[in-house]
């Protein structure tokens, strides 16, 4: 038997009133490559974020999460952020940018070329990831703070040693002292990767929650978290099952959200994978899909050496003849094997190096017409959906020049063993006009891969993906309307099915957030997500991951809030008044129906307002919410109320622990009446009203009591998680 506690807090105070939008968002703003339409919903987010922060001065803590896209721009959020933290008074943002230094480094020039500009002895100093010397830098970060005119900016490898390093720093007896009025942010990029605690389903398993075992990234961040007396710790991921799936009482678990907006002309998972005009997504047959142990493959395989050619070509079209772009860039993402990533770049190498020689035989060599004739069926891919494209012998004039100019890199942190190509970790982009990166953990997150137009993505799981794992592989979502003509992925099946679950799944997510005022709405840790996919690891929740599904009859059966239930369901019940249609006239009034049609948004509007306290009816609630949201996206616009027995009076019901037995009526022994669960629409969902009074005098307060329940018909199979277990109900 399992025992659920929920702990409820109360909203976040917003401060929004209190901010200013002052010199160091404007000077910042103007200085953004995006249109002022951009630039004021980029501010407006990065005003909703810390109005939930708490203020400089004010001894509390807070932790919040921004959610946006892949690629979207997340950077340029929390920087806005930063110019706005330092207008109104903050004086302390560290940043927590990755676990990968290429991630950190990336980061550190972000801000420093944003922030800084060329203004070396600005209103910023910008610290590097080098705190090593303890007591020279205590005297460094002391010094600053005494100035006090500078923001003072910490972007550190999300690394326990790194991180505890510096709170070892703020918390020495010179500077904590001085903490205590000062305005603190703690951002954290990529916020689902590293930072929760791996051992919160062991420890969930313990009796003695003094034996509790946290991970070392997870322990740090605490320990800088304690050092602080007045803090926000801002979440930024585009993949936020992770946070919103931890325990409630976990401190790294949000309180408040904010969905961010991306810019004009992103390009993510709707536009690869629910694109209805162009096929940018293509397939890699099954027994190309490499794998070190399932399937090692020896020859380069055929999909590869395609998508290859139609890199090249479309290089050639939009860099070298159309000119619209300086350089293109082409991804492949294998395994996390390094002897994976190495043998593919050795095919990648080779093959161009062959290619070049090939292309400079004579025009009757036989090699270099069927080398031709390949090119000319990636010319005809590549070129589908490109308004009037230069002609193939044009192509062909500058393909020797492209393949010239194309450099290899191998990108991992361990030196080559395999490969005469050596790994390299930061790339200069426009040293070429064609870059093809293999790797794969550190073109995994965060990582910006300039201009990437081909991806070749051979990865894949055997079981059920882990959704947010697979998402963040998404580095081809980005803001690629220029050459969006030109991208193409290569992808398994499997992984193909996965992604086009997942961007239902995100879009449903994202939707359900922008409809919740606070996260406690979604406090139950329920969510909508196909059966291929799992939301998360495992190991970071402490209760068991449970899947459920939606489909058939649920009654929500409840003797909660009835006063205020009561209240919302005879307004809701009113307003439909001129739109009933009867059903069958029986001859007993209790077996007499009628119902409405009603849009998604107007049953939604009513039932976020209906009030539920036992778990099951609010996880219930939640994920019906999502399903509908699932439904409108899809195209779909109504649902069905139908009034049970109206105009004859409550029916009679008893209760049994506190709970309605039954909802429904029965069919009729003679089948006259087929019983309340015949009246539904088998194309859209039903909802059923139920008017009730409570006959048997369990207790004062509820004898002789009427209510109204709810009785739902989901016509579609729906899959969902939860990390609580539900009550079934019959179908």
């Amino acid at each position: 038997m399992s025992e659920t506690i929920s702990i409820l807090t109360d909203d976040p105070v917003d401060y929004r009133q209190r901010l200013i939008v002052g010199t160091h968002t404007v000077k910042l703003a103007e200085a953004l490559p995006i249109e002022d339409e951009a630039k004021a919903i980029v501010i407006d987010e990065a005003m909703d974020i810390l109005s939930h922060c708490v203020p400089p001065g004010r001894h509390d803590d807070i932790t919040n999460i921004a959610v946006g896209y892949v690629q979207s721009g997340k950077t340029m959020s929390f920087t806005v952020l930063s110019a706005l933290a330092a207008d109104n008074g903050y004086r302390i943002i560290i940043y927590l940018t990755g676990t990968k230094t290429n991630l950190q480094g990336q980061t550190y020039r972000r801000l420093r070329n944003d922030l800084l500009g060329g203004n070396r002895f600005g209103d910023y100093k910008i610290f590097d990831d080098n705190l090593r010397n303890y007591h020279i830098d205590i005297n460094r970060v002391k010094n600053f703070i005494d100035l006090g005119d500078y923001v003072l900016l910490f972007p550190i490898l999300k690394h326990y040693q790194h991180i505890s390093e510096l709170a070892d720093i703020f918390g020495s007896v010179s500077i904590k002292s001085k903490l205590n009025e000062l305005g603190v942010l703690i951002i954290d990029d990529e916020a689902d990767q590293s930072s929760f605690n791996t051992y919160a389903r062991k420890n969930s398993q313990s009796d003695d929650w003094e034996e509790d075992e946290f991970s070392k990234t997870y322990a740090s961040i605490l320990k800088l978290k304690s050092v602080f007396p007045s803090h926000s710790y801002v979440q930024y991921t585009a993949t936020p099952q992770a946070a919103f799936l931890i325990s409630n009482q976990d401190i790294l678990s949000p309180k408040f959200h904010t969905v961010l907006t991306p810019g004009k002309g992103y390009t993510g998972g709707k536009f690869f994978f629910k694109n209805e005009t162009m096929e940018l997504v293509k397939t890699i047959p099954d027994e190309e899909v490499y794998h070190y142990q399932r399937n090692p493959l020896t020859d380069c395989p055929q999909s590869l050496l395609n998508s290859l050619r139609e890199f090249i070509v479309s290089v050639a079209v939009k860099v070298c003849i159309r000119e619209d772009i300086s350089f293109l860039t082409m991804m492949i993402h294998p395994d996390g094997l390094c002897a994976s990533n190495e043998k593919f770049a050795n095919w990648v190498d080779g093959n161009l190096a062959s290619w070049r020689d090939i292309l400079n035989a004579s025009s009757n060599d036989f090699a270099r017409r069927l080398l031709v004739d390949d090119f000319r069926r990636a010319y005809e891919e590549i070129t589908r959906y490109v308004s009037l494209p230069p002609s193939f012998d044009e192509i062909m004039n500058v393909l020797n020049r492209v393949l010239l100019f194309t450099h290899v890199h191998l990108i991992q942190s361990i030196s080559s063993q395999f490969s005469s190509i050596q790994p390299e970790t930061e790339i200069d982009w426009e040293e070429d006009i064609a870059h093809i990166l293999i790797g794969a953990d550190m073109l995994n997150r965060g990582f910006t891969v300039e201009h990437l137009s081909m991806t070749y993505m051979p990865r894949s799981t055997k079981g059920r993906a882990t959704a947010d794992t697979i998402e963040q592989r998404c580095r081809f979502f980005g803001y690629k309307m220029k050459y969006a003509d030109v991208c193409r992925v290569y992808l398994p099946q499997k992984s193909i099915q996965e992604y086009n679950d997942y961007v239902d799944h995100e879009e449903v997510l994202r939707s359900t957030l922008r409809q919740c005022s606070s996260l406690k709405e979604l406090s139950l840790h329920s969510m909508q997500i196909a059966n291929t996919l799992n939301p998360t690891r495992t190991n970071i929740l402490s209760k068991k991951l449970i899947r459920s599904r939606l489909f058939g009859w649920r009654q929500m059966i409840s003797v909660d809030y009835i006063s205020h239930n009561n209240k919302v369901v005879s307004q809701f019940l009113e307003s439909l008044s001129s739109r009933w249609n009867y059903c069958h006239t029986y001859e007993k009034p209790m077996q007499n129906h009628r119902y409405a049609d009603v849009s998604i948004d107007e049953f939604l509007n009513f039932f976020s307002n209906i009030k539920y306290m036992d778990v099951p009816n609010i996880t219930r609630k939640i994920v019906t919410i999502q399903y509908l949201t699932s439904l409108r996206e899809k195209g779909h616009s109504h649902i069905r109320i139908y009034e049970i027995a109206f105009g004859a009076g409550a029916r009679s019901r008893s209760l049994t622990n506190g709970k309605f037995a039954q909802l429904f009526q029965g069919n009729s022994p003679d089948w006259s009446y087929p019983g309340d669960r015949d009246f539904k629409s088998n194309d859209m969902l039903s909802v059923q009203i139920h008017h009730l009074k409570i006959t048997n005098e369990v207790s004062i307060h509820l004898a002789n009591k009427e209510l109204y329940n709810l009785a739902i018909y989901y016509p579609e199979i729906e899959d969902y998680v939860s990390l609580e277990e539900q009550d079934d109900d019959e179908d």
